[in-house]
């Protein structure tokens, strides 16, 4: 069976390879039972097969691979790894082989598996609500229009 991955990867420098083949193994390592694909040109780890469950990414580019976080805010960084401002996400950039053997990676890509579900099911019921509300929103609306 072919590896689409490594497959996908044979377009990198030798150097990002290795990087991203490092966070790979340590990502299954982490995260056992997490469902590993191809999304938007970056191996994806989620939940399920779906895309919509996702917990993090490795991303490789020319110069550097990222390690992303889909819920990155939530997790303690202790060693101020994480980049990034948004209200869920983080990233950290990795350049080097070595930066991508540090344990500290491990710990965070275990932490955002064990609050995967949690944070996942957290934005299912915000949408859910947002769509109840707009539905309700709607419903009223229609309602007096009729009336008028």
């Amino acid at each position: 069976m072919v590896d689409v991955v490594k497959e996908f990867l044979s377009n990198y420098p030798d150097q990002i390879r290795m990087i991203t083949e490092e966070l790979r193994h340590m990502a299954r390592r982490a995260m056992p039972r997490a469902r590993e694909f191809l999304y938007y040109d970056a191996v994806n780890y989620s939940l399920s097969d779906s895309p919509l469950e996702r917990i993090c990414y490795i991303s490789p580019a020319q110069n550097q691979v990222t390690l992303g976080f889909l819920f990155g805010a939530h997790l303690d960084d202790q060693h101020h790894l994480l980049q990034g401002i948004g209200k869920r996400a983080r990233h950290i950039k990795i350049r080097t082989l070595e930066e991508a053997k540090n344990p500290a990676l491990k710990g965070l890509v275990k932490a955002a598996w064990n609050d995967g579900a949690a944070s996942i099911s957290s934005i299912k019921q915000q949408k859910r609500h947002r769509i109840v509300a707009h539905s309700h929103t709607k419903q009223a609306s229609r309602s007096r229009r009729k009336t008028r």
